[in-house]
C-alpha cells in the first residue's frame, strides 16, 4: 500500500522538490476541499507565468501546469509551500538576498539552495529595476483598488451575481478572476520586499557592531496596521454596546441569535445606536474569516457569530487592556529599542540603519495591506460560486450546492458546459477521503516526496519548543481554541494564555485578552507573527501537538524570546 494521498493532491513537482508546511496553514487552514484545491492549483500557475514574465531573469525559473504546484502544492490534502520554487523566484532579484531570505524565513531552506537562478549581472539588474518599480507602486495601487473594492460592496452588484444562471455566474467568475490573480502578485512582491529589507536591514545591524536578532523588535508596534483594525474596531463597537443597558444586557447574556435578532429590527434607541456601529463594522471588515483566502467559506459578513462572541470579549477588557493601549505599549517598546540599536552601531553605520530601518518597518506593514486587499477581492469570488453551485443542482449535475466543494475545479468547468462527470460515489468517496486526511501528519519540510504519517499519540511533557516570533514572557491558564466558531463557546479572559492549531489576520481579536499566544504552525513572516509583535504579545509557533499536550485550564509559561513554552501547573 502506497503512502496516504488524495484525489486532489497535486503532483511531485519535476524540478523543485523542497516544500514546508510553515506558513500555509494560515493562508488555508486544514484539510481543503477538492474545489478548493484544484482552484488554487490553477490560480498558482496563472498568477506566477504572469509574475516571473515581469522580470527578465524570469525566464530561467520553471513553471509547471495543473496538477502539479509550483509554489503552491496540496499534499495529503493540505496547503504546502515549495521553497525550492520560492529560492529560485526570489533569487531572479537578488542571489544573496535570496540565501538570506530563505535561511531567515523558511523551513528547509539550505537543501533549496541548489536552485539559485544563474543570470548575467546586466540581467539582474534589469529584473531589479523592474521590481522595484513594482514595490514603489505597490502601496498606492493596492490603496486605490481597495478603495474601489469597498465603493462596489455598497452596491448591489454581489446580490446580482449570486442570482445569475448557471453559465453567466461562471463567466463572472472568470471575469472577476484576473484583478484577483494581479492581487496575489501585488502581495507576493510586497512580502518579497519585506523578507529582503528585514534581511537587509539585519546586514546592516551586524556591520556596525549590533546584534542583527533585533530585526523582529524593530519591525514591530509599528502602530495603525491592515490586520490591526478589525480587533481595534472591535473594541470601538464593545464600547457603544456597553454604553447602552439593553445592548449590554443580550451580548453578555451570549445567545447571538438573540443579538443578531434584535440588530434586524432594533427595539430601542440604544440598539439603534448599536446597529449603525454594527453595519459600519461588517461593511469594513465582513470580509473577513478564518480562511479567508478560500471563496467557497462563508465570510462574518453571512455568519457574524464570531463578531457577535468577541463583541461579548472586549466588553470585559478595561482600557489599559484595549487593542489601541496594546499598541501603544508595543510602539513604545520598539522606539526604544530604535535608539538603543542606533546607539549601539558605529557612528559611520547610522544613517545606513535610519534608511533600511524605515524600508523595513514600512514594507512590513504594507505587507498587511496587500493581504486584506488581496482577500477582499478574492471574497467577489464567492457569490457566482454560490450561484455556480445552484445551477448545477438545478441541471441535475448535483443533488445539494454544497456537493460542488467536493468536485474538481476542471469537473465543474465541465458540467457548466453541460457534461456529465459528478458521480454520488465520487463525493462520496473523497468526503471520506477529507475525513481520513485529517488523521495524519506532515513534517516542517521535506525533500521530493512524502509519506503522511498517521497522527500518534502525544508524549506527555511539560517543556514545548517552538518558534519565537513575539518577544516577551508571560503565564496564564491555557484556552484551547481549535477555531474560531469555537470562540464564541469558549471565551479568552484577560491573562489567558490562547493555544490554537493555527492562526491569522481573523483570529486578532482573541489576541487582545491573551497574556500570549501559542499556534502549532507558522513562521517569522506569517501573518499572526505580525499581529502578535503589532500587539506587543509573546508568541511561540511551530509547537507541534500542542493543543493536545497542553490541556484546558492548565497554568503555562510563554517565553517569546527562546521559543519555550512550560506547562507548569496541570489543570
Amino acid at each position: 500500500m502506497g503512502a496516504f494521498r488524495t484525489e486532489w493532491d497535486t503532483e511531485a513537482n519535476p524540478r523543485y522538490d523542497v516544500w514546508t508546511t510553515t506558513n500555509g496553514g494560515e493562508i488555508l487552514p486544514g484539510v481543503l476541499t477538492p474545489f478548493a484545491a484544484t482552484l488554487y492549483n490553477a490560480m498558482d500557475h496563472r498568477s506566477l507565468t504572469a509574475l516571473m514574465k515581469t522580470y527578465p531573469t524570469g525566464k530561467r525559473v520553471h513553471l509547471f501546469k495543473p496538477p502539479i504546484g509550483n509554489f503552491f502544492g496540496i499534499t495529503a490534502g493540505r496547503l504546502t509551500l515549495n521553497v525550492g520554487f520560492s529560492v529560485a523566484a526570489m533569487s531572479c532579484l537578488d542571489r544573496d538576498i535570496a540565501a538570506a531570505m530563505a535561511g531567515q524565513f523558511f523551513q528547509g531552506s539550505d537543501d533549496a539552495l541548489r536552485y539559485l537562478v544563474d543570470a548575467p549581472d546586466a540581467e539582474h539588474e534589469a529584473a531589479r529595476a523592474v521590481a522595484d518599480a513594482q514595490r514603489e507602486a505597490a502601496e498606492g495601487e493596492s490603496r486605490a483598488i481597495q478603495e474601489a473594492l469597498y465603493e462596489e460592496r455598497m452596491t448591489d452588484q454581489a446580490q446580482q451575481d449570486r442570482a445569475l444562471p448557471l453559465k453567466k455566474a461562471w463567466k463572472r467568475l472568470h471575469d472577476l478572476m484576473p484583478e484577483v490573480l494581479d492581487l496575489l502578485n501585488r502581495h507576493y512582491v510586497v512580502s518579497t520586499a519585506a523578507g529582503e529589507m528585514q534581511v537587509r536591514l539585519a546586514g546592516v545591524i551586524a556591520a556596525g557592531g549590533g546584534d542583527p536578532g533585533a530585526i523582529v523588535g524593530l519591525c514591530s508596534g509599528l502602530g495603525n496596521v491592515e490586520s490591526s483594525k478589525p480587533a481595534l474596531r472591535l473594541y470601538e463597537l464593545a464600547a457603544v454596546a456597553r454604553k447602552y443597558a439593553s445592548v449590554r444586557k443580550v451580548v453578555e447574556a451570549g445567545d447571538p441569535n438573540a443579538v443578531l435578532a434584535a440588530l434586524a429590527d432594533p427595539p430601542d434607541k440604544g440598539w439603534q445606536a448599536f446597529a449603525d456601529e454594527w453595519d459600519e463594522f461588517i461593511f469594513r471588515y465582513g470580509f473577513r474569516v478564518q480562511g479567508e483566502a478560500d471563496p467557497t467559506v462563508p465570510d462574518w459578513s453571512e455568519d457574524p457569530t464570531f463578531v457577535v462572541s468577541q463583541v461579548r470579549s472586549m466588553m470585559a477588557l478595561t482600557p489599559a487592556d484595549s487593542p489601541a493601549a496594546h499598541i501603544k505599549k508595543a510602539a513604545a517598546s520598539r522606539v526604544k529599542l530604535e535608539k538603543a540599536v542606533r546607539a549601539s552601531l558605529q557612528p559611520a553605520v547610522r544613517p545606513a540603519y535610519d534608511a533600511a530601518l524605515a524600508e523595513a518597518q514600512r514594507f512590513t506593514a504594507m505587507r498587511e495591506l496587500t493581504k486584506a486587499v488581496w482577500v477582499l477581492s478574492t471574497r467577489r469570488l464567492r457569490p457566482p460560486l454560490l450561484a455556480v453551485a445552484d445551477g448545477l443542482v438545478a441541471g441535475g449535475h448535483l443533488k445539494r450546492p454544497d456537493d460542488m466543494l467536493y468536485c474538481t475545479y476542471q469537473e465543474v468547468a465541465e458540467m457548466v458546459k453541460g457534461h456529465p462527470v459528478s458521480e454520488a460515489t465520487a463525493i462520496a468517496r473523497r468526503k471520506r477521503q477529507r475525513a481520513q486526511a485529517a488523521e495524519y501528519t506532515l513534517p516542517d519540510a521535506w525533500i521530493g516526496t512524502i509519506a503522511p504519517t498517521k497522527r500518534a499519540k502525544v508524549v506527555e511533557t511539560t517543556a514545548l519548543t517552538g518558534m519565537g516570533v513575539s518577544a516577551g514572557e508571560a503565564t496564564g491558564r491555557a484556552r484551547i481554541i481549535l477555531n474560531t466558531e469555537a470562540a464564541f463557546s469558549r471565551d479568552i479572559e484577560p491573562g489567558d494564555v490562547l493555544v490554537a492549531p493555527f492562526t491569522d489576520t481573523p483570529w486578532t481579536p482573541l489576541f487582545i485578552p491573551a497574556a500570549a499566544v501559542v499556534v502549532e504552525t507558522g513562521g517569522m513572516l506569517s501573518h499572526a507573527a505580525t499581529v502578535a509583535r503589532e500587539f506587543g504579545i509573546p508568541c511561540v509557533v511551530l509547537v507541534h501537538d500542542a493543543t493536545r499536550i497542553i490541556r484546558e485550564g492548565d497554568l503555562v509559561r510563554v517565553d517569546g524570546a527562546t521559543g519555550t513554552v512550560t506547562i507548569v501547573e496541570r489543570a
